[in-house]
């Protein structure tokens, strides 16, 4: 099977897979005051923010985290805030180290097993999760169909994101985003094994 592994994680994100300090089981050493019960990202905001000019307290860094993860990291399939990421907003506040490139991994899984059901059975997608992870990932494998803009070197060469955020697909007679789509379905479906001259089923091995 072709698919997302855990070392594409870490080369596109740059995040490390050190052994954790986290478990499912473990819980913050603090309580924390977050507003969480808002209607939207920017109620949950404006809830939450300290005063300009003010130092930054836990219960803010908790909360910016909570938002990153929610909005930024994972992408909560809901506009509301998910409460099943404040404990590791809060975890993350208490510097505990945490695997989150194999918690990336398994969510963008969890994300398309669930899309693919709802095809199965004909039923409304909601779009949710990293899918920012799979398009980079997909930006490696068909980097040969790609764009690349010029650029000089950055002191962030190791994290690959930063360069496969920039490509632009370039596929042959293709000029909507359905014909890019049927291009790439058609690429996967031609592939009769792993080696293959248009794809790069593993861009990160060196």
């Amino acid at each position: 099977m072709i698919g997302m592994s855990l070392l594409d994680v870490v080369a596109i994100t740059g995040l490390p897979i050190n052994p954790p300090d986290y478990t499912s089981d473990m819980q913050p050493k603090h309580q924390y005051t977050i507003a969480s019960t808002t209607n939207s990202y920017s109620d949950f905001i404006a809830h939450n923010m300290g005063a300009e000019g003010t130092p930054v307290t836990d219960d803010e860094h908790v909360a910016f985290l909570f938002y990153w993860l929610n909005a930024i990291v994972f992408c909560s399939r809901s506009v509301q805030m998910s409460k099943f990421f404040l404990p590791l907003a809060a975890l993350l506040h208490e510097e505990n180290t945490l695997n989150l490139a194999k918690l990336l991994l398994g969510r963008i899984f969890e994300e398309l097993g669930q899309f693919v059901h709802c095809l199965r059975d004909n039923c409304l997608i909601s779009v949710g999760g990293p899918l920012w992870l799979l398009q980079l990932w997909l930006n490696a494998i068909f980097e040969k169909y790609m764009t690349k803009p010029g650029g000089g070197a950055t002191d962030k060469q190791h994290i690959k994101g930063f360069r496969l955020a920039d490509y632009k697909p370039n596929f042959p007679n293709t000029q909507s985003d359905e014909d890019r789509f049927w291009a790439v379905f058609s690429l996967f479906h031609s592939c009769k094994d792993f080696y293959n001259d248009n794809l790069n089923f593993a861009p990160f091995m060196r």
